[in-house]
């Protein structure tokens, strides 16, 4: 049986989405329900992760033809990449730029799904309310007791908010990690 290229393509983006799963939660709150697609530059140490881990390979001829047979909706045509190259290494780096470029459409698509996911969009909803109705009750709880000098909050404000903050975030986490493994070729 011969390798398919595209499936590992497929589980290599997944896999790379949930090495990077807790910027992409990041990325997600923090750009209002848009995390970024940028790896190489907005995920600390993605550019690098991404060539060692996909790019920095050899193929043999035949894997190399295989290869750009297979995954051609993404082939790489900087010929610049491997000038000066013999031609047998010219086309094992074709293919593997070729496999990076597949790789990275793929990570592209996981954001895409991640960015447009009505669960995760309602999460964040919730996310961002939580420091106005914080703020809210603890405004009905000073009204209350408008004129009693020695009254204290029940509770702290930020602690509160800060407690709805990570328990929602960790659903947004969760549904995240959920999209990411739906993503992995079965």
């Amino acid at each position: 049986m011969s390798t398919s290229y595209l499936e590992s393509a497929q589980s290599d983006a997944a896999d790379m989405a949930d090495h990077f799963v807790d910027e992409i939660v990041e990325s997600f709150i923090d750009n209002d329900g848009e995390a970024s697609n940028d790896l190489l530059n907005d995920y600390s140490g993605g550019d690098r992760y991404h060539h060692e881990t996909h790019i920095d390979k050899t193929y043999s001829l035949q894997e190399a033809s295989d290869l750009l047979d297979e995954l051609d909706d993404y082939e790489e045509t900087d010929e610049g990449l491997w000038e000066g190259q013999k031609p047998r290494e010219a086309i094992s780096s074709q293919a593997a730029y070729t496999y990076g470029n597949a790789v990275y459409s793929l990570w592209r698509d996981i954001i895409g799904t991640i960015n447009d996911d009505p669960d995760l969009s309602e999460l964040l909803d919730s996310y961002l309310e939580v420091d106005d109705k914080v703020a809210d009750e603890l405004s009905e709880s000073e009204a209350s007791h408008e004129g009693e000098d020695d009254w204290e909050p029940p509770f702290d404000e930020s602690d509160e908010a800060d407690d709805r903050k990570e328990k929602i975030k960790a659903k947004i986490k969760e549904k995240i990690e959920a999209l990411i493994k739906e993503a992995q070729p079965t």
